[in-house]
């Protein structure tokens, strides 16, 4: 079953659900929008605008973290050799299985390769912990 509903300035032919689902969300949207005209006090903004600050801090620290760790990371890769390098790309940024790492590394098997990712993430830890 399809409805006409009007969007912008047009009609638009869309399903009875598509429909409805945004005839209940505009609904949803008049009633947050009247009940937030009713209860802002300036105490209630000024709780918010605290709460805000908090949140934009936390995010705001999140994200030099992130950046620290990304820094330290790039520091390590330059310290593993260049064939773990190469098994860092293949099995994490080309997601490739470890039976085909071990095809590129000369048809190794699934379980050294496995030891061997291992080994290096134990490796690459304890450097990013230095």
């Amino acid at each position: 079953m399809e409805k006409t509903i009007k969007y912008g300035e047009e009609h638009i032919l869309v399903s009875y659900e598509v429909a409805e689902f945004l005839e209940n969300d505009r609904k949803r949207q008049e009633t947050e929008s009247r009940s937030d005209r009713r209860h802002i006090s300036k105490s209630d903004f000024e709780t918010v605008s605290v709460a805000t600050n908090s949140v934009n801090r936390h995010y705001l620290e999140n994200i030099v973290l992130k950046n620290l760790t990304l820094e330290k990371l790039q520091q390590v890769r330059t310290i593993v050799t260049a064939d773990e390098n190469k098994l860092i790309d293949l099995y994490f940024y080309d997601e490739l299985s470890m039976e085909q790492v071990g095809l590129v590394f000369g048809d190794i098997s699934k379980m050294a390769i496995s030891k061997r990712l291992k080994k290096l993430l134990a490796k690459m830890r304890s450097l990013m912990e230095t």
